[in-house]
C-alpha cells in the first residue's frame, strides 16, 4: 500500500502558519495529515517556525482558580475557552500555586451500593457511571469484580429510515432518542455508525450557543468584510470561525455585539492591564469569507455604488476620523493598506469627491524605541461640496456610535460654511 501523498502549496501554509496563526497541529488537522508533516513542508518551503512553547495566556488567579477548583473544569477545557495549548494551563496553575488534581484519581464504589444502584433500582451502567462521574466501563469492570450477575444486553429495534428521519430530519439529539427507546446514547451512536450516518458538528449540536447562517446580503457582507480589514483578528478554530478583537473603545465593542450577535455567542473579558477589553465571537463555516485578509477592495464590491460605499463604511468605522479643526470640518483615513486607500481614493474621484492620497508616515523607529516597520498612508478630504457629498452618502452606512456623531457634526460645519 503506497503512502498517500499530502499535497499542500506554500502560499496556503504561510496564510495559516502566520496570518492565522494556527499551530502546527491545528494546520495538520485541516489537511488530515501529522504535525511532522506539516514541520516537514514547512522545512522545505523555507518557512521560519515561531518560537516554540505555550502560548502565552492571560488569565487573572481568580476566574483560573473559579473555573478549576469551583466548576471542576479540565484544563483541557480551560484551554479550549482560554484558544490556548493546555501546557499554558497547567503552566499558569503552577504559577498561582493552585494544585493540580491527579488526572487518573480512583474510582471506589462499594459492592452493597453497586448491588442495590443496579439490582433494585434497575438502572444502567450508563446512568450509574453518571452518578459517580466515571465512565460505563468502569462500572462494569466492578460489577465483574463482585460478581454481580448482568443483566441480558437489550436488543435495540430502529430501521435506518426511522433513525436518519429522526436525527437529521428532526434534528432531535442522541440523549432524546435513546430516551425513546429507554437505552443509553452510546447504543444509538452504534447504531448510527452500523448504518452510516455522520455525526453533526459541535456547532449543529450545540443548543445552548445557536450558530446561524450569514444572512447572503451583498451590501451587509461588503459592510462586514470592510469592518473586518481595518479592525478584526479572524482565525479558524475546528469547523468554527472566530472573530474577535481588543480595545479600549466600548463604542467599538457595542458594534461588534450588534454585527455579530444574531449570529453566534459573544464573549467578552474584562479589562487587562492596559484598561482593554478583549472581545471574541463564534460562528459557522458560512462566514468563512472573513478568514482571508484583502489587499485590495473585492471586484464585486468596486462594480457596485452601493456595495462601494457599505465597504468604505466599514472601513471608516474601523480606521476612519471625521472630526472640526481649526472650525472646518476634516474627514481622515490612515492605515497601512496603501493599495486599498489607493482604490478609495480613485472611486472617490470618480464620483466627483475631491480626495488627496499621500504617504503619511514612513516606516521609523520612534523615540520611545518602538519600531513601525511599515509606510503609513492617509486620505484627507477637506473641500466643503466634497465633504458634503461624501457625509450624504456617508451617514446611513455608518454603524459606529462615535463615528456616525462626529459625522453629523462635521456636516453641520459644512452646511453652516457653505451658506456663509
Amino acid at each position: 500500500m503506497t503512502k498517500r501523498k499530502c499535497i499542500i502549496l506554500r502560499k496556503e501554509l504561510r496564510e495559516l502558519y502566520y496570518k492565522q496563526k494556527l499551530s502546527s497541529f491545528q494546520i495538520a488537522r485541516i489537511y488530515d495529515c501529522t504535525a511532522c508533516t506539516i514541520i516537514n513542508r514547512m522545512k522545505e518551503y523555507n518557512i521560519k517556525r515561531r518560537q516554540s512553547g505555550p502560548r502565552r495566556v492571560n488569565i487573572s488567579k481568580r476566574s483560573l482558580y473559579l473555573l478549576y477548583v469551583k466548576k471542576g473544569f479540565s484544563s483541557q477545557k480551560i484551554a479550549k475557552i482560554c484558544h490556548c495549548e493546555q501546557s499554558a494551563i497547567l503552566n499558569k496553575l503552577k504559577k498561582y500555586k493552585i494544585l493540580i488534581r491527579h488526572p487518573k484519581k480512583k474510582i471506589n464504589i462499594f459492592k452493597k451500593e453497586l448491588k442495590k444502584l443496579y439490582k433494585e433500582r434497575k438502572l444502567s451502567a450508563y446512568k450509574i457511571a453518571k452518578i459517580f462521574n466515571c465512565k460505563s466501563g468502569t462500572v462494569y469492570r466492578y460489577l465483574k469484580l463482585y460478581k454481580i450477575k448482568t443483566r441480558p444486553l437489550k436488543l435495540i429495534r430502529i430501521t435506518e429510515d426511522r433513525l436518519r428521519n429522526i436525527y437529521i430530519k428532526k434534528k432531535f439529539p442522541l440523549s432524546k432518542i435513546a430516551n425513546i427507546y429507554k437505552c443509553c446514547p452510546v447504543t444509538i451512536s452504534t447504531k448510527m455508525k452500523k448504518y452510516g450516518i455522520l455525526r453533526r458538528s459541535i456547532s449543529e449540536t450545540s443548543t445552548r450557543h445557536l450558530k446561524n447562517n450569514f444572512n447572503g446580503d451583498l451590501i451587509e457582507k461588503a459592510y462586514i468584510i470592510g469592518f473586518r480589514t481595518g479592525d478584526l483578528r479572524v482565525r479558524k478554530d475546528r469547523n468554527l470561525i472566530s472573530v474577535g478583537c481588543g480595545t479600549t473603545k466600548l463604542e467599538q465593542i457595542k458594534l461588534i455585539k450588534t454585527l455579530f450577535k444574531p449570529y453566534g455567542p459573544v464573549y467578552l473579558t474584562k479589562k487587562d492591564k492596559r484598561g482593554a477589553f478583549h472581545i471574541d465571537c463564534s460562528l459557522n463555516s458560512s462566514f468563512s469569507f472573513l478568514l482571508s485578509r484583502h489587499d485590495l477592495i473585492p471586484g464585486w464590491v468596486l462594480r457596485n455604488k452601493k456595495s462601494f460605499f457599505s465597504f468604505l463604511a466599514g472601513y471608516v468605522d474601523a480606521e476612519g476620523n471625521i472630526g472640526i479643526y481649526n472650525k472646518r470640518a476634516k474627514f481622515r483615513i490612515r492605515s497601512y493598506d496603501k493599495k486599498i486607500l489607493y482604490q478609495f481614493h480613485n472611486g472617490l474621484q470618480k464620483l466627483n469627491i475631491k480626495s488627496l492620497f499621500r504617504l503619511d508616515k514612513k516606516s521609523h523607529i520612534d523615540k520611545g524605541g518602538v519600531i513601525y516597520r511599515k509606510d503609513c498612508w492617509g486620505i484627507t478630504i477637506n473641500e466643503r461640496k466634497s465633504l458634503l457629498r461624501l457625509f450624504i452618502l456617508l451617514e446611513p452606512l455608518l454603524r459606529h456610535k462615535k463615528r456616525k456623531k462626529d459625522l453629523l457634526k462635521a456636516k453641520k460645519n459644512v452646511i453652516l460654511r457653505l451658506k456663509d
